[in-house]
Protein backbone atom coordinates (compact mmCIF):
# COMPACT_ATOMS: atom_id res chain seq x y z
CA UNK A 1 0.00 0.00 0.00
CA UNK A 2 1.07 3.66 -0.89
CA UNK A 3 -0.18 7.13 -0.15
CA UNK A 4 -0.30 9.29 -3.14
CA UNK A 5 -0.45 13.14 -2.76
CA UNK A 6 -2.41 14.85 -5.56
CA UNK A 7 -1.45 18.39 -6.55
CA UNK A 8 -4.43 19.44 -7.56
CA UNK A 9 -4.17 23.58 -7.63
CA UNK A 10 -1.13 25.79 -8.34
CA UNK A 11 2.72 25.59 -10.15
CA UNK A 12 2.54 21.77 -9.32
CA UNK A 13 -0.72 20.70 -10.84
CA UNK A 14 -0.46 17.42 -12.32
CA UNK A 15 2.42 15.91 -9.69
CA UNK A 16 1.57 13.23 -7.61
CA UNK A 17 3.58 12.31 -4.83
CA UNK A 18 4.05 8.93 -3.84
CA UNK A 19 4.81 7.70 -0.35
CA UNK A 20 5.42 3.96 -0.03
CA UNK A 21 4.28 1.94 3.17
CA UNK A 22 6.70 2.41 6.08
CA UNK A 23 8.69 5.44 4.47
CA UNK A 24 9.19 9.16 5.34
CA UNK A 25 9.61 11.28 2.70
CA UNK A 26 10.32 14.82 2.57
CA UNK A 27 8.53 17.69 0.01
CA UNK A 28 10.01 21.40 -0.70
CA UNK A 29 11.55 23.69 -3.53
CA UNK A 30 15.02 22.27 -3.49
CA UNK A 31 17.15 18.93 -3.44
CA UNK A 32 17.67 18.85 0.12
CA UNK A 33 14.30 17.34 -0.15
CA UNK A 34 13.60 14.00 -1.00
CA UNK A 35 11.07 15.17 -3.57
CA UNK A 36 11.84 18.79 -5.07
CA UNK A 37 9.14 20.90 -6.41
CA UNK A 38 11.35 23.72 -8.06
CA UNK A 39 8.46 25.12 -9.99
CA UNK A 40 6.38 26.36 -6.53
CA UNK A 41 8.54 29.30 -5.82
CA UNK A 42 6.27 29.49 -2.78
CA UNK A 43 7.64 26.79 -1.26
CA UNK A 44 10.48 26.42 1.58
CA UNK A 45 13.60 24.29 0.31
CA UNK A 46 12.16 21.76 2.62
CA UNK A 47 8.64 22.46 3.26
CA UNK A 48 6.79 19.56 5.12
CA UNK A 49 7.22 15.84 5.58
CA UNK A 50 4.81 12.57 4.92
CA UNK A 51 4.81 9.55 7.17
CA UNK A 52 3.07 6.18 6.29
CA UNK A 53 3.80 3.61 8.14
CA UNK A 54 0.71 1.57 6.91
CA UNK A 55 -1.75 2.37 9.31
CA UNK A 56 -1.93 6.27 9.16
CA UNK A 57 -0.24 8.78 7.50
CA UNK A 58 1.23 12.14 8.91
CA UNK A 59 2.20 15.55 7.62
CA UNK A 60 4.84 17.09 9.42
CA UNK A 61 5.50 20.78 8.80
CA UNK A 62 9.24 21.31 8.86
CA UNK A 63 9.34 24.70 9.83
CA UNK A 64 8.34 26.08 6.35
CA UNK A 65 8.04 30.34 5.77
CA UNK A 66 4.58 30.33 4.71
CA UNK A 67 2.94 27.06 6.56
CA UNK A 68 1.49 23.79 5.99
CA UNK A 69 -2.06 23.80 5.98
CA UNK A 70 -4.87 21.01 6.41
CA UNK A 71 -8.59 21.21 5.09
CA UNK A 72 -7.33 25.09 5.65
CA UNK A 73 -6.10 24.66 9.36
CA UNK A 74 -2.51 25.78 9.68
CA UNK A 75 -0.19 22.79 11.45
CA UNK A 76 2.67 21.24 12.83
CA UNK A 77 1.36 17.78 12.39
CA UNK A 78 -1.54 16.09 11.67
CA UNK A 79 -2.76 13.07 10.78
CA UNK A 80 -4.79 13.07 7.44
CA UNK A 81 -7.26 11.01 5.42
CA UNK A 82 -8.27 9.74 2.48
CA UNK A 83 -9.66 13.13 0.01
CA UNK A 84 -8.10 15.47 2.58
CA UNK A 85 -6.37 18.84 1.18
CA UNK A 86 -3.09 19.76 1.66
CA UNK A 87 -1.59 23.09 0.75
CA UNK A 88 1.48 23.80 0.76
CA UNK A 89 3.79 27.10 -0.74
CA UNK A 90 1.34 27.87 -3.85
CA UNK A 91 0.34 24.29 -4.79
CA UNK A 92 -2.58 22.19 -3.09
CA UNK A 93 -2.55 18.47 -2.56
CA UNK A 94 -5.24 15.93 -2.23
CA UNK A 95 -4.20 12.58 -0.30
CA UNK A 96 -5.60 9.30 -1.64
CA UNK A 97 -4.75 6.45 0.61
CA UNK A 98 -3.36 2.64 -2.07
CA UNK A 99 -2.34 3.51 -5.24
CA UNK A 100 -6.19 1.43 -6.44
CA UNK A 101 -8.49 4.40 -4.74
CA UNK A 102 -10.00 6.34 -7.23
CA UNK A 103 -8.88 9.95 -7.72
CA UNK A 104 -12.16 11.68 -6.10
CA UNK A 105 -13.86 13.98 -8.73
CA UNK A 106 -15.18 17.19 -7.90
CA UNK A 107 -18.48 17.35 -5.85
CA UNK A 108 -21.20 17.99 -8.89
CA UNK A 109 -23.37 20.39 -8.07
CA UNK A 110 -26.70 21.39 -9.90
CA UNK A 111 -29.32 23.76 -9.51
CA UNK A 112 -32.43 22.64 -8.37
CA UNK A 113 -35.41 24.85 -9.47
CA UNK A 114 -37.69 23.84 -6.40
CA UNK A 115 -35.31 25.78 -4.37
CA UNK A 116 -36.90 28.72 -3.22
CA UNK A 117 -34.41 32.10 -3.44
CA UNK A 118 -35.02 34.11 -0.43
CA UNK A 119 -36.85 37.51 -0.87
CA UNK A 120 -34.53 41.29 -1.58
CA UNK A 121 -33.40 43.21 1.06
CA UNK A 122 -33.38 46.91 1.78
CA UNK A 123 -29.92 48.73 1.13
CA UNK A 124 -28.58 52.14 0.35
CA UNK A 125 -25.73 52.98 -2.02
CA UNK A 126 -22.50 54.32 -0.35
CA UNK A 127 -19.52 56.16 -2.05
CA UNK A 128 -17.69 53.19 -3.67
CA UNK A 129 -14.39 52.68 -3.21
CA UNK A 130 -11.01 54.50 -4.99
CA UNK A 131 -10.69 53.87 -8.37
CA UNK A 132 -7.25 53.17 -10.21
CA UNK A 133 -7.82 55.04 -13.53
CA UNK A 134 -5.74 53.10 -15.76
CA UNK A 135 -5.94 50.75 -18.72
CA UNK A 136 -2.45 48.49 -17.34
CA UNK A 137 -1.65 47.17 -14.32
CA UNK A 138 1.90 47.11 -12.69
CA UNK A 139 3.46 43.73 -12.39
CA UNK A 140 -0.01 41.99 -14.61
CA UNK A 141 -0.05 40.44 -17.90
CA UNK A 142 -2.00 42.43 -20.48
CA UNK A 143 -4.70 39.58 -20.36
CA UNK A 144 -4.86 39.80 -16.48
CA UNK A 145 -5.22 43.69 -16.81
CA UNK A 146 -7.98 43.38 -19.33
CA UNK A 147 -9.72 41.56 -16.31
CA UNK A 148 -9.23 43.89 -13.86
CA UNK A 149 -10.07 46.55 -16.29
CA UNK A 150 -13.58 44.92 -16.37
CA UNK A 151 -13.65 44.34 -12.33
CA UNK A 152 -12.94 47.95 -11.81
CA UNK A 153 -15.57 51.12 -12.60
CA UNK A 154 -15.77 54.35 -11.41
CA UNK A 155 -18.78 54.45 -8.82
CA UNK A 156 -18.46 50.59 -7.55
CA UNK A 157 -16.73 48.57 -5.32
CA UNK A 158 -15.06 45.00 -6.08
CA UNK A 159 -15.87 41.93 -3.46
CA UNK A 160 -14.59 38.20 -4.52
CA UNK A 161 -16.72 35.42 -3.19
CA UNK A 162 -14.09 32.73 -2.51
CA UNK A 163 -13.99 28.95 -1.59
CA UNK A 164 -11.88 27.48 0.73
CA UNK A 165 -13.51 23.96 0.03
CA UNK A 166 -11.88 24.97 -3.44
CA UNK A 167 -8.22 25.15 -2.47
CA UNK A 168 -6.95 25.03 1.54
CA UNK A 169 -4.69 28.46 0.86
CA UNK A 170 -7.67 30.81 0.21
CA UNK A 171 -8.22 31.33 4.62
CA UNK A 172 -4.81 32.23 4.57
CA UNK A 173 -4.39 34.54 1.92
CA UNK A 174 -7.45 36.18 3.33
CA UNK A 175 -5.99 36.48 6.63
CA UNK A 176 -2.23 37.95 5.23
CA UNK A 177 -4.05 40.14 2.96
CA UNK A 178 -5.25 42.55 5.75
CA UNK A 179 -8.47 43.33 3.37
CA UNK A 180 -11.96 42.92 5.08
CA UNK A 181 -13.58 39.61 5.12
CA UNK A 182 -16.23 37.02 6.45
CA UNK A 183 -17.44 33.82 5.81
CA UNK A 184 -21.41 34.23 4.21
CA UNK A 185 -22.51 31.45 6.83
CA UNK A 186 -20.61 30.80 10.34
CA UNK A 187 -22.76 27.50 10.91
CA UNK A 188 -22.14 26.27 7.52
CA UNK A 189 -18.61 24.05 6.93
CA UNK A 190 -18.95 24.70 3.41
CA UNK A 191 -19.66 28.58 3.49
CA UNK A 192 -17.08 30.75 1.06
CA UNK A 193 -15.44 33.81 2.59
CA UNK A 194 -16.97 37.28 0.90
CA UNK A 195 -13.80 39.70 1.13
CA UNK A 196 -13.55 43.22 -0.11
CA UNK A 197 -10.66 44.08 -3.05
CA UNK A 198 -10.07 47.13 -3.04
CA UNK A 199 -7.81 48.26 -6.37
CA UNK A 200 -4.57 48.59 -4.48
CA UNK A 201 -4.99 45.11 -2.73
CA UNK A 202 -2.14 43.15 -2.93
CA UNK A 203 -4.49 39.90 -2.49
CA UNK A 204 -4.91 40.93 -6.04
CA UNK A 205 -1.74 38.96 -7.08
CA UNK A 206 -2.85 36.20 -5.60
CA UNK A 207 -6.41 35.94 -7.12
CA UNK A 208 -6.07 37.22 -10.69
CA UNK A 209 -2.57 35.48 -11.34
CA UNK A 210 -2.63 31.82 -9.00
CA UNK A 211 -6.90 31.65 -8.42
CA UNK A 212 -8.79 32.21 -12.00
CA UNK A 213 -9.50 29.37 -14.02
CA UNK A 214 -8.96 27.21 -10.73
CA UNK A 215 -12.84 27.63 -9.43
CA UNK A 216 -12.17 29.65 -6.62
CA UNK A 217 -15.35 31.82 -7.12
CA UNK A 218 -16.64 34.92 -8.33
CA UNK A 219 -16.34 38.41 -8.62
CA UNK A 220 -19.15 41.10 -8.29
CA UNK A 221 -19.34 44.98 -8.21
CA UNK A 222 -21.51 46.83 -5.86
CA UNK A 223 -22.36 50.73 -4.89
CA UNK A 224 -23.05 48.91 -1.73
CA UNK A 225 -20.63 48.80 1.62
CA UNK A 226 -19.14 45.18 3.28
CA UNK A 227 -21.92 44.60 5.87
CA UNK A 228 -24.92 45.45 3.04
CA UNK A 229 -23.53 42.86 0.34
CA UNK A 230 -22.41 40.09 3.14
CA UNK A 231 -26.13 40.39 4.58
CA UNK A 232 -27.35 40.04 1.22
CA UNK A 233 -25.75 36.70 -0.01
CA UNK A 234 -26.01 35.23 3.62
CA UNK A 235 -29.78 33.78 3.09
CA UNK A 236 -28.33 32.12 -0.37
CA UNK A 237 -25.74 29.55 1.34
CA UNK A 238 -28.29 27.49 2.98
CA UNK A 239 -32.19 26.89 1.52
CA UNK A 240 -34.69 24.53 1.51
CA UNK A 241 -36.31 22.48 -1.12
CA UNK A 242 -40.59 21.77 -1.38
CA UNK A 243 -39.45 18.76 1.00
CA UNK A 244 -38.42 21.01 3.79
CA UNK A 245 -35.27 19.57 3.28
CA UNK A 246 -31.83 21.33 4.07
CA UNK A 247 -29.57 21.87 1.02
CA UNK A 248 -26.11 24.13 0.56
CA UNK A 249 -26.66 26.09 -2.89
CA UNK A 250 -23.20 25.94 -4.04
CA UNK A 251 -24.02 29.20 -6.40
CA UNK A 252 -20.54 30.55 -6.09
CA UNK A 253 -18.84 27.38 -8.15
CA UNK A 254 -18.42 29.14 -11.38
CA UNK A 255 -19.73 26.34 -13.74
CA UNK A 256 -23.54 26.33 -10.98
CA UNK A 257 -23.13 30.04 -11.58
CA UNK A 258 -23.28 30.21 -15.10
CA UNK A 259 -25.52 27.65 -15.50
CA UNK A 260 -28.21 29.04 -13.01
CA UNK A 261 -28.50 32.95 -13.63
CA UNK A 262 -29.07 32.90 -17.19
CA UNK A 263 -31.86 30.83 -16.42
CA UNK A 264 -33.27 32.78 -13.52
CA UNK A 265 -36.99 33.79 -14.33
CA UNK A 266 -36.69 37.65 -14.06
CA UNK A 267 -38.16 37.62 -10.32
CA UNK A 268 -36.02 35.05 -8.94
CA UNK A 269 -32.97 36.88 -11.11
CA UNK A 270 -33.98 40.42 -9.19
CA UNK A 271 -33.71 38.62 -5.91
CA UNK A 272 -30.16 37.09 -6.52
CA UNK A 273 -28.53 40.15 -7.78
CA UNK A 274 -30.58 42.43 -4.95
CA UNK A 275 -27.91 45.98 -4.71
CA UNK A 276 -25.01 43.62 -7.01
CA UNK A 277 -25.04 45.59 -10.36
CA UNK A 278 -22.60 42.96 -12.15
CA UNK A 279 -21.11 39.15 -11.39
CA UNK A 280 -17.93 38.35 -13.27
CA UNK A 281 -17.06 34.43 -13.91
CA UNK A 282 -14.61 32.41 -15.53
CA UNK A 283 -15.31 30.36 -18.00
CA UNK A 284 -13.85 27.00 -18.78
CA UNK A 285 -11.16 28.55 -20.74
CA UNK A 286 -8.94 30.87 -19.05
CA UNK A 287 -8.79 33.66 -21.64
CA UNK A 288 -12.77 34.08 -21.08
CA UNK A 289 -14.72 36.24 -18.67
CA UNK A 290 -18.05 36.34 -18.38
CA UNK A 291 -20.05 39.20 -16.73
CA UNK A 292 -24.01 39.05 -15.96
CA UNK A 293 -25.96 42.36 -15.32
CA UNK A 294 -29.77 42.44 -14.64
CA UNK A 295 -31.91 43.48 -17.64
CA UNK A 296 -35.65 44.90 -17.38
CA UNK A 297 -36.68 41.80 -18.89
CA UNK A 298 -33.81 39.01 -18.45
CA UNK A 299 -30.64 38.56 -17.28
CA UNK A 300 -28.43 39.54 -19.78
CA UNK A 301 -24.67 38.17 -20.41
CA UNK A 302 -21.37 38.90 -21.38
CA UNK A 303 -18.37 37.32 -22.43
CA UNK A 304 -15.06 39.31 -22.79
CA UNK A 305 -12.05 37.45 -24.42
CA UNK A 306 -9.02 38.77 -22.76
CA UNK A 307 -6.31 39.13 -24.75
Amino acid sequence: MLVILEATAGPATGRKIQVPEGSILRVGRTTRSDYALGEDSYLSGQHFAVEYDGIECRIRDLGSSNGTFVNGDRITDRIVHEGDSVGAGGSTFIVHIDSSSPTPESPRVTFAPTLKLPGPVGWEPVAPAPLLGQSDWPGFSRSQSVLLNLLYREGESVYAVLDAVRDARIPAFLDASGEKHALLDDENRASPFLVLLPPQSRLLDVLIKDGWNHGWGFYLAAAVDFETTLQHWRPFVTLHNRSGQTVTFRFWEPRVLRAIVPAMPLAEAASFFGPISRLVVEEDKPEVAMEFTLGPTSVNQRALTMV
